[in-house]
């Protein structure tokens, strides 16, 4: 008797491990997708030129770099979201379809920048502002976004949320705790 209760038990317990990964191999969230370079990455914050420019890496000029997501601006401008290295960390940075060689990867693959969450949240702690979810991706310097300030939420993924606001100079886009907001 006390081996069939294992048994089962032990069963139990092998399947509550396994449904978590079979639900995450079904995802089509999951796919991670790599497409080549062709010129150097001139890079903003958001998917426009609205979006504060972050800079042009031309050490990624012919590498595979991760693309995370597509977007379409109101001119009809093809942006992908993608993560580089830079040193140890990584910066998720939009740029032009037109830096990529098309024939390296499924553009139909690539996922569509989910519809803007478009709710408000104001920031009740000051925080750096980061380049990506997590610890593992840059600050932006010395730029912050700061505690009284209102902003747009546009993603969470983990514990972070990208958020989105406007100067009398231009729009910037960044992550930032989700513990650092309120709703």
């Amino acid at each position: 008797m006390k081996q069939r209760i294992f048994a089962f038990l032990l069963c139990v317990l092998l399947l509550l491990t396994l449904i978590p990964y079979a639900a995450l191999a079904d995802s089509p969230g999951d796919l991670i997708i790599y497409a080549k370079t062709i010129d150097r990455l001139s890079t903003r914050s958001g998917p426009s030129t609205q979006y504060k420019d972050t800079g042009t890496y031309n050490d990624v000029m012919g590498t595979y770099v991760r693309v995370i997501s597509r977007f379409d601006d109101a001119g009809g401008v093809c942006w992908l979201q993608c993560e580089i290295p830079v040193g140890s960390t990584l910066r998720r940075l939009y740029t032009g379809l037109k830096r990529f060689d098309t024939r390296t990867f499924d553009i139909d693959s690539v996922p569509l920048e989910e519809p803007y969450l478009f709710f408000q949240a104001k920031v009740v702690m000051t925080s750096k502002a980061m380049y990506g979810p997590g610890y593992g991706y840059n600050t932006y310097g010395s730029l912050t976004v700061d505690k009284g300030q209102t902003v747009t939420v546009v993603a969470i993924e983990d514990d972070y949320a990208q958020v989105e606001w406007e100067t009398a100079k231009q729009m910037y886009r960044a992550w930032v705790p989700v513990s650092t907001l309120v709703y």
